[in-house]
């Protein structure tokens, strides 16, 4: 989760590692299963400090784009998901189901792959 902090451009961050009751193999013993929830965290860490490091460099370019007067652009080609997240979000508000019509096209062997391996 991220907050927001006392200080403009910065942010407070809380990350929080949730696991089932009985997710210990059958057999490992205590030590075992806290050496590998720490090597599981350690892994979920790294990756959330890179994607830390891509939304810093983002914010940047995205600051230096305003003092130019430069405005950013939203490509359904390549920002599929975030569009359809939000209109999920503004479909389930209103209490309607997602209108198909409002998503893009599907335009990768890839991106067909996803959505016929999310029914």
């Amino acid at each position: 989760m991220t907050f927001p902090s006392g200080v403009p451009g910065q942010t407070k961050e809380q990350l929080t590692f949730l696991m089932a009751p009985r997710a210990r193999k059958h057999g490992d013993s205590p030590d075992i299963f806290n050496k590998k929830c720490q090597a599981l965290m350690d892994f979920v860490v790294q990756v959330n400090d890179e994607d830390v490091i891509a939304v810093e460099n983002l914010q940047r370019g995205l600051a230096n784009a305003r003092a130019q007067c430069l405005h950013g652009e939203f490509i359904p080609k390549f920002d599929w998901p975030v569009h359809r997240f939000q209109n999920l979000v503004l479909s389930g508000l209103h209490g309607n189901l997602l209108n198909d019509e409002l998503m893009p096209p599907l335009s990768s062997e890839f991106e067909q792959s996803v959505l016929s391996g999310c029914k």
